[in-house]
């Protein structure tokens, strides 16, 4: 009696589980839709020079969506864009011994991009 009572406990306890897993599953998969809007919001702080916000949306969007697979990618391409056009805007102004380093980091993000954008094709 104790074993069948012990068995019928346990099967609920693993259908409620199951059951909250698929739910789980099922709402997370329309996180990519805010967090495109918050990839959105990190373009318009790019297109106006605010590489940080624009950083700070994009690391906030990874952690509020972890489920968000497809933004999550965009948005790291768009981070690397990010570290791009700030590395590009510090050259202009920089001294002798960070120009170096800027521009070592202006090819390397360059070609990150590039090769990131391949594989992105190729995916398709």
């Amino acid at each position: 009696m104790k074993r069948t009572f012990f068995l019928a406990i346990c099967f609920i306890l693993v259908t409620i589980s199951v059951s909250v897993a698929f739910v789980a599953c099922e709402g997370r998969q329309d996180d990519n839709a805010p967090a495109f809007a918050m990839i959105s919001h990190s373009r318009h702080h790019l297109a106006a020079g605010e590489y940080q916000a624009a950083r700070d949306t994009i690391l906030a969007m990874r952690s509020r969506y972890p489920a968000a697979v497809q933004a999550r990618a965009a948005g790291l391409l768009l981070l690397d864009s990010i570290e791009l056009a700030a590395a590009r805007d510090s050259l202009g102004t920089a001294t002798e011994p960070d120009r170096e380093r800027l521009s070592l980091k202006c090819r390397f993000f360059e070609r990150k991009l590039q090769e990131d954008l391949k594989k992105k094709i190729l995916r398709q």
